[in-house]
């Protein structure tokens, strides 16, 4: 199994997650996501396993554990979730990856980062399949939701997540992209402090966006690619172009090279990006890949933890 085994406190928070995702999507049919599920045990089978266990473990449905993944919510709803910002940067000291999502405050308090079975890290909510996670094998993956004009033909994209944290290197990490098609869509940010790859994804098309180890790469929730746009989901997310167009001047300005300069730029798209505080992305994650060392935080008003995991890359 990729994820370990829901506490108590876990499972308690599981439930709660889950009942929220429904109360927030009011009159939907949860008949689609049985369809759903049997594609899953089909297609996902090891996932589709965990998801069973995690359901035995709360007493859910199966299928009601899908709404964990903010990418499937928007893909069948139109809700906006996980609403989020990825930002990739190679400095003096190594390179970055990170993340910046905006999520209830009620979600927030439980993201985690989280130990995987067999070697890893993932950060997110109990009981879904991650936002973003780091790999045994020390390469790193950030997911950014994008929402397909019609659902495609393959698995949610967290789902796909933990293939790539399964992978023993970042360039089977791509290939298992290029081999599996979403239901819903991810922009997908992957480096080993060696290569970093950007690919979006809707449903069983993917374009690479952006490759090479020195460029930096900043993405939120919509398509670049002027192909891909065609397939996207409209309207597009007014916040979405305003997120990027505020962090791409302030990456002009400020040039952050380091994790803390990272955080740091978070925090200063998100206030210039938006008045209400509630609309800011404030669960944040940092990972310095050759270092060695993750730092994250829930929201704002907590301070940033510092984990620190097993890489082939770190060095003294």
């Amino acid at each position: 199994m990729a994820n370990l085994e829901p506490s108590a406190s876990e499972r308690a928070a599981i439930v709660e997650l889950v009942d929220g995702r429904l109360a927030s999507a009011p009159g939907f049919d949860e008949r689609s996501l049985d369809e759903l599920l049997a594609r899953v045990d089909a297609e996902a089978p090891q996932q589709a396993r965990e998801l069973r266990s995690i359901a035995q473990a709360t007493g859910l449905a199966p299928a009601r554990l899908l709404l964990l993944d903010g990418g499937l919510l928007a893909a069948l709803t139109g809700a906006e979730v996980e609403r989020s910002l990825g930002l990739y940067v190679d400095g003096p000291g190594g390179s970055v990856l990170a993340g910046a999502w905006s999520l209830p405050p009620e979600e927030a308090a439980h993201v985690e980062l989280r130990p995987r079975a067999g070697g890893g890290l993932v950060f997110g909510l109990p009981g879904s399949f991650g936002l973003a996670g780091i790999a045994a094998a020390g390469h790193a993956v950030l997911a950014n939701v994008l929402r397909p004009r019609a659902l495609g033909p393959g698995i949610p994209g967290s789902m796909l997540l933990q293939r790539l944290l399964d992978a023993p290197r970042l360039e089977q990490a791509r290939a298992a992209i290029e081999a599996t098609a979403l239901v819903d869509g991810r922009n997908w940010m992957l480096a080993d402090g060696r290569v970093f790859f950007g690919i979006e994804q809707l449903g069983a098309e993917r374009i690479l966006t952006r490759v090479g180890p020195k460029t930096g790469h900043v993405h939120a929730n919509h398509c670049f690619d002027p192909s891909l746009r065609q397939r996207e989901a409209t309207p597009r997310s007014p916040a979405s172009f305003r997120r990027l167009e505020l962090a791409s001047t302030i990456y002009v300005q400020r040039r952050p090279i380091s994790a803390a300069e990272v955080l740091a730029f978070f925090d200063e798209v998100e206030q210039a990006a938006f008045a209400e505080p509630a609309g800011r992305a404030q669960t944040l994650l940092a990972i310095e890949l050759e270092g060695g060392v993750a730092h994250w935080r829930r929201c704002a008003s907590e301070r940033v933890q510092t984990t620190r995991f097993h890489t082939p890359l770190a060095h003294d």
